[in-house]
């Protein structure tokens, strides 16, 4: 006899902050609040945290709505490299690749 165990959605649901991820939206927080602590209470510094927390935040939660793991995808892609040399088995050594344009002298 088989037995079936529901999750609970919140076992598998993204970690979002109003939307966002976490990351992102504590950076909106910590440049909102630099904006405003750190420039003071001008009215252009003012709007710009509005702008800053409003549109960019907006934009933040549509990323998450996409791909809720957006930067970590992002951050990770940064470290490959362009181009990957073929390799004829899995523990061959790296072939040096040579530029196609030679270098000047």
């Amino acid at each position: 006899m088989s037995e079936t165990h529901p999750f609970h959605p919140s076992l598998v649901r993204p970690v979002l902050f109003a939307g966002a991820e976490p990351a992102a939206a504590a950076l909106e927080c910590l440049t909102a609040g630099a904006l405003l602590f750190g420039v003071g209470f001008h009215i252009v510094s003012i709007l710009l945290a509005v702008f800053y927390l409003t549109v960019v935040h907006a934009l933040m939660v549509w990323i998450a709505s996409q791909d809720p793991q957006m930067s970590q995808l992002y951050l990770r892609s940064l470290s490959a490299r362009d181009y990957y040399a073929a390799h004829a088995v899995a523990g061959a050594r790296s072939i040096a690749v040579r530029p196609s344009i030679p270098r000047a002298r």
